[in-house]
Protein backbone atom coordinates (compact mmCIF):
# COMPACT_ATOMS: atom_id res chain seq x y z
CA UNK A 1 0.00 0.00 0.00
CA UNK A 2 1.63 3.50 -0.88
CA UNK A 3 1.96 5.82 1.70
CA UNK A 4 -1.12 8.26 0.56
CA UNK A 5 -3.13 5.17 0.70
CA UNK A 6 -1.97 4.00 4.27
CA UNK A 7 -3.00 7.79 4.90
CA UNK A 8 -6.41 7.29 3.63
CA UNK A 9 -7.59 4.30 5.65
CA UNK A 10 -5.75 5.54 8.67
CA UNK A 11 -7.66 8.91 8.45
CA UNK A 12 -11.02 7.25 8.07
CA UNK A 13 -10.35 4.23 10.46
CA UNK A 14 -10.17 7.27 12.71
CA UNK A 15 -13.20 8.87 12.04
CA UNK A 16 -14.82 5.69 12.37
CA UNK A 17 -13.41 4.99 15.75
CA UNK A 18 -14.65 8.40 17.38
CA UNK A 19 -17.89 7.60 15.65
CA UNK A 20 -18.29 4.56 17.84
CA UNK A 21 -16.80 6.05 20.56
CA UNK A 22 -19.55 8.60 20.36
CA UNK A 23 -22.44 5.71 20.22
CA UNK A 24 -20.76 4.20 22.83
CA UNK A 25 -21.45 7.52 24.67
CA UNK A 26 -24.79 8.15 23.66
CA UNK A 27 -26.08 4.25 24.53
CA UNK A 28 -24.86 4.61 28.03
CA UNK A 29 -24.91 7.71 28.61
CA UNK A 30 -21.37 8.71 28.74
CA UNK A 31 -21.53 12.67 28.65
CA UNK A 32 -17.66 13.27 28.85
CA UNK A 33 -17.03 10.69 26.30
CA UNK A 34 -19.70 12.55 24.13
CA UNK A 35 -17.98 15.52 24.04
CA UNK A 36 -14.72 14.32 23.64
CA UNK A 37 -15.78 12.28 20.73
CA UNK A 38 -17.23 15.43 18.99
CA UNK A 39 -13.21 16.95 19.37
CA UNK A 40 -12.00 13.47 17.77
CA UNK A 41 -14.47 13.94 14.96
CA UNK A 42 -13.32 17.05 13.89
CA UNK A 43 -9.73 16.39 14.36
CA UNK A 44 -10.61 13.01 12.18
CA UNK A 45 -12.59 15.09 9.63
CA UNK A 46 -9.61 17.92 9.19
CA UNK A 47 -6.96 14.93 8.53
CA UNK A 48 -8.91 13.68 5.51
CA UNK A 49 -7.72 15.63 2.47
CA UNK A 50 -10.24 16.53 -0.74
CA UNK A 51 -8.46 14.17 -3.08
CA UNK A 52 -6.06 11.03 -3.05
CA UNK A 53 -4.93 9.24 -5.57
CA UNK A 54 -5.45 5.33 -4.81
CA UNK A 55 -4.93 2.50 -6.45
CA UNK A 56 -8.20 0.17 -6.77
CA UNK A 57 -6.86 -2.01 -3.89
CA UNK A 58 -6.34 1.10 -1.41
CA UNK A 59 -10.29 2.80 -2.59
CA UNK A 60 -11.74 -0.92 -1.52
CA UNK A 61 -10.10 -0.51 1.39
CA UNK A 62 -11.24 3.10 1.80
CA UNK A 63 -14.56 2.03 1.12
CA UNK A 64 -14.48 -0.76 4.01
CA UNK A 65 -13.70 1.65 6.82
CA UNK A 66 -16.32 4.33 5.12
CA UNK A 67 -19.07 1.61 5.04
CA UNK A 68 -17.63 1.32 9.19
CA UNK A 69 -18.26 4.73 9.51
CA UNK A 70 -21.91 5.33 8.00
CA UNK A 71 -22.67 2.70 10.07
CA UNK A 72 -21.46 4.12 13.30
CA UNK A 73 -22.80 7.64 11.83
CA UNK A 74 -26.07 5.80 11.77
CA UNK A 75 -25.85 4.16 14.87
CA UNK A 76 -25.25 7.89 16.71
CA UNK A 77 -27.87 9.49 14.86
CA UNK A 78 -30.89 6.66 16.16
CA UNK A 79 -29.22 6.36 19.54
CA UNK A 80 -29.35 10.82 19.77
CA UNK A 81 -33.27 10.46 18.30
CA UNK A 82 -33.90 8.39 21.26
CA UNK A 83 -32.29 10.16 24.05
CA UNK A 84 -34.07 13.49 22.76
CA UNK A 85 -37.19 11.86 22.56
CA UNK A 86 -36.51 10.17 26.01
CA UNK A 87 -35.33 13.99 27.45
CA UNK A 88 -38.45 15.62 26.00
CA UNK A 89 -41.05 13.00 27.28
CA UNK A 90 -39.19 13.18 30.57
CA UNK A 91 -39.41 16.89 30.69
CA UNK A 92 -43.09 17.10 29.75
CA UNK A 93 -43.47 14.82 32.68
CA UNK A 94 -42.69 17.06 34.86
CA UNK A 95 -44.61 19.87 33.53
CA UNK A 96 -41.89 21.12 31.58
CA UNK A 97 -41.64 22.08 27.55
CA UNK A 98 -37.97 23.35 27.54
CA UNK A 99 -34.99 22.94 30.06
CA UNK A 100 -35.27 25.92 32.51
CA UNK A 101 -37.27 27.13 36.06
CA UNK A 102 -40.08 28.91 34.23
CA UNK A 103 -40.85 26.60 31.10
CA UNK A 104 -44.07 24.70 31.04
CA UNK A 105 -45.51 21.84 28.88
CA UNK A 106 -48.83 22.22 27.24
CA UNK A 107 -49.63 18.52 27.26
CA UNK A 108 -49.31 17.60 30.63
CA UNK A 109 -49.61 21.02 32.56
CA UNK A 110 -51.76 20.26 35.62
CA UNK A 111 -52.51 17.12 35.14
CA UNK A 112 -50.93 13.87 36.98
CA UNK A 113 -49.21 11.09 35.00
CA UNK A 114 -49.76 7.34 36.38
CA UNK A 115 -46.36 5.61 36.12
CA UNK A 116 -47.39 2.63 37.74
CA UNK A 117 -46.45 -1.23 36.16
Amino acid sequence: MSEQGTRAVAAVARLRAALERTAGALAKPDLDTLLAGESEIEVALAELPATYELSPEERRAVRVEVGKAHAALLRCRRLGAALGSFVRISLEAQGLSEYGPRKVATSYAGQALDARM
